[in-house]
């Protein structure tokens, strides 16, 4: 996987070189393909596999007392997410773009999330002004990213807390920010993060915050970070307000 300096290198190279733009656009294609064909491949059996298991469980229980199978059916659980999460990273880039009313899209992600916040028992509280413009961009990619980094927010908090979800404009730009009070991020894992596979959770892909960059990079928005350890951790979003001719499509 490239590094994001390398990212950034290969971005001013299209910029700078129409030659170069479309050699590195078929490379991406290509990679984005065949990826796509590795993930196909591999989900058929692995859905077989799941289908088995569930069968072989109905038709004899017994087996549910067996040291190891629910190991495997935890290994098979961790397999099909990874494989989501694969699909995600793999089709981050490619958007459909439509207006997006920045309120609704703060209230949809709370009505998706508040089971899962509900029983954590932590509030989601949103802030911001109705009178706020609407925005262009993908509102499924875009929403996959953002319950991402809220759910990384709930399982940061380990005790009472609370996570808030702010949509400000700021220099012709919307900044959607997800905050929360929970453990913190250390500096020395800060710069890491965001890249693919790396991840500092016991069952984590490290998937989760590469697919939140895909997504935004690919609206030709920024993330920053801002953590503290004990103290708790806001990732600011910003994307442009209107579309532009760079936007992924």
């Amino acid at each position: 996987m490239l590094t994001y300096d390398e990212q950034e290198k290969m971005e001013r190279l299209m910029a700078k070189d129409e030659n170069f733009h479309e050699l590195i656009t078929a490379i991406k294609k290509d990679y984005h393909l065949t990826l796509s064909q590795i993930s196909h491949e591999i989900r058929n059996p692995l859905t077989y596999m799941d289908s088995s298991i569930q069968w072989i469980q109905k038709m004899h229980p017994e087996v549910e007392h067996f040291e190891f199978w629910e190991q495997m059916k935890h290994d098979l659980q961790y397999l099909k997410i990874l494989m989501d999460d694969l699909s995600a990273f793999n089709n981050g880039e490619q958007l459909t773009i439509s207006k997006i009313s920045p309120g609704d899209f703060a209230c949809d992600l709370k009505d998706t999330l508040l089971p899962e916040l509900l029983n954590r028992h932590i509030p989601l509280l949103i802030k911001l002004d109705n009178t706020y413009p609407d925005f262009y961009g993908d509102p499924i990619r875009l929403k996959q990213a953002f319950i991402n980094l809220i759910k990384n927010s709930m399982e940061s908090i380990t005790e009472r807390g609370r996570i808030t979800l702010k949509v400000f404009t700021h220099d012709k730009r919307l900044m959607i920010a997800v905050k929360d009070n929970g453990c913190g991020i250390p500096t020395e894992h800060q710069q890491t993060i965001f890249r693919p596979f790396v991840t500092y959770k016991e069952n984590g892909t490290g998937l989760g915050l590469s697919i939140v960059r895909r997504v935004v990079q690919a609206h030709n928005g920024t993330i920053h970070l801002r953590s503290t350890v004990g103290k708790g951790t806001e990732i600011q979003v910003y994307l442009p307000l209107l579309p532009t001719s760079h936007i992924c499509i």
